[in-house]
């Protein structure tokens, strides 16, 4: 519409007055005023308004009677009136036919605005001025709009840098000027690849087969990873994303930069680590696979030294019941006596077979780990040893709804051992006392298994939990040694910890939790 207007303004300048009061009539009247974003009006040679059109009127804010007549002076600053301006303006559009700037113009009441000017001479057929036609824009909006941008860009948190298509820097933020080390007039006009010299300007300028716009698309929104290169010739990793940018009608590019040098680095040591890693993992699984064939080896081990054991213990075991049933009344009571020293021998040493092949597998067995009543297991094997000797007098005290998550088969073991040994500490008492409890010590469950038995010397309390150690003579209290050893090797794999205190004749207390102590 606007070039319309222009070629019709040059047709004018052909046309003798009346010739121009016709075209300014009611139909070339209606054409202009339909132009809303634009004051377009006709000047006689000395500048006085001659025509004025809606969108003049608009942006102007004088209505065509007001204005009509009035020299254009009336749009200038009263500073440049001073100065000469108006007269210059039509001297300079006079002069070379056609005058373009953009400048401050007044308003009717006196606010000014931002303003796109174009004023052009109109001559008739022999040169002669007949008057001028002046276009004009407010650019306020357009002002704002890039006043608002550049607050954008200098708050952006990264560098940020707009080119042209051919990959010209026409703007930069003050991010930009300190990660490239450059002030922001050096950059400015020159390539992109001052600062960016590989795969950035590439996919601003199209290929053979591609248009820039379409390669330009391509990367839009993605984030390249590129090397950029400061002024002093050192060179950084930066991540690089793109987004288009129109104004008016020029098609731009704006690059948001990132330093990734920190990230990069970070990774490396990332890779590194997980290098390490993965070399650890194949090693750990060598020794997993060296650990498991070493396992079946001693699983096998452990079951043919025990089946080679038990046989001539077995045999040692029936000789000795069949000479004291048949042969007792032809030996003397030495004679008796030893034979039944040799078949106790061989039941404890049958025992020990027991309990070394039950400590050996509990350090195989997989965890089961599930929600345990403590307090309805402990009460079993209570009963169960009541029932075993229900002639002895003993108060069995367990707290109710102790419930952990644990292994339960692992749990039953730990259990039948402290509580079968309080109910064997205690055996030459009258009356005796077994409580099993929890309480709360140092930021965790700590349950517990105390008597009133035989007690032991708390000066031995750091081997107690070791194989084959005994506080007592086995003809005082008969076992092998391994039960608390077995007890320890549980709670350690299930990530507890296990202690003692006692005192000679006043009883013991076994203590052992389910997770490592908090820190202070």
């Amino acid at each position: 519409m606007l070039k319309q207007l222009e070629a019709a303004a040059d047709r004018a300048v052909a046309l003798t007055a009346h010739e121009v009061q016709v075209l300014h009539g009611e139909n070339f009247q209606m054409l202009l005023d339909g132009v809303q974003d634009h004051a377009i009006f006709m000047l006689d040679p000395q500048g006085r308004v001659v025509s004025w059109n809606a969108g003049a009127e608009k942006i102007k804010g004088y209505s065509a009677t007001e204005v009509i007549g009035r020299n254009f002076s009336v749009f200038f600053p009263a500073e440049e009136i001073a100065l000469g301006r108006p007269r210059e303006v039509l001297r300079l559009t006079e002069a070379n036919g056609r005058h373009e700037e953009q400048t401050i113009r007044v308003r009717r009441d006196g606010t000014r605005f931002p303003a796109h000017v174009t004023l052009t001479a109109l001559r008739d057929s022999s040169g002669c001025l007949k008057g001028f036609a002046e276009f004009s824009h407010d650019m306020s909006e357009s002002s704002r709009s890039e006043a608002r941008f550049r607050a954008m860009m200098e708050a952006a948190p990264d560098a940020m840098v707009v080119v042209d298509a051919r990959g010209t820097i026409v703007v930069l933020n003050l991010r930009a000027e300190k990660q490239f080390g450059y002030k922001r007039d050096e950059l400015i006009g020159q390539q992109v690849t001052q600062i960016i010299p590989h795969g950035f300007t590439e996919r601003l300028i199209a290929g053979d087969d591609a248009t820039a716009s379409e390669v330009l698309e391509q990367c839009m929104g993605a984030g390249l990873e590129l090397m950029a290169r400061r002024k002093d010739g050192s060179e950084f990793p930066i991540e690089l994303m793109l987004s288009p940018l129109e104004s008016a009608g020029v098609k731009l590019v704006t690059a948001a930069i990132r330093d990734i040098s920190v990230r990069k680095a970070a990774e490396a040591v990332l890779l590194e680590k997980v290098e390490e890693l993965d070399r650890s993992n194949e090693e750990l699984a060598q020794f997993a696979s060296q650990a498991a064939a070493a396992n079946k080896e001693l699983e096998a081990f452990a079951y043919s030294v025990s089946h080679d054991l038990r046989a001539p213990l077995r045999t040692l075991d029936g000789f000795s019941q069949v000479l004291l049933e048949d042969y007792s009344d032809k030996l003397d009571d030495e004679g008796r006596d030893s034979l039944a020293r040799i078949r106790a021998a061989s039941q404890r040493m049958g025992a020990l077979i027991d309990d070394m092949l039950a400590l050996s597998k509990v350090t195989r067995r997989p965890i089961a780990m599930s929600e345990t009543n403590l307090s309805a297991m402990a009460s079993e094997i209570l009963q169960d040893l009541r029932h075993g000797q229900p002639p002895r007098r003993v108060d069995f005290v367990v707290a109710p709804a102790m419930v952990a998550s644990t292994d339960a088969h692992l749990m039953r073991i730990v259990l039948v051992n402290l509580l079968g040994n309080a109910w064997k500490f205690t055996s030459k008492r009258a009356q005796a006392r077994i409580e099993f409890g929890l309480l709360h010590q140092d930021g965790r469950d700590v349950y517990f298994v105390r008597d009133d038995g035989a007690g032991f010397d708390p000066a031995y309390a750091s081997t107690l939990f070791g194989a084959f150690q005994r506080m007592h003579n086995a003809d005082e209290f008969e076992g092998t040694g391994i039960g608390l050893a077995t007890v320890q090797r549980i709670i350690h794999r299930l990530g507890g910890q296990v202690w003692a205190d006692a005192a000679i004749d006043k009883g013991a207390t076994f203590y052992f939790s389910l997770s490592p102590a908090e820190a202070p």
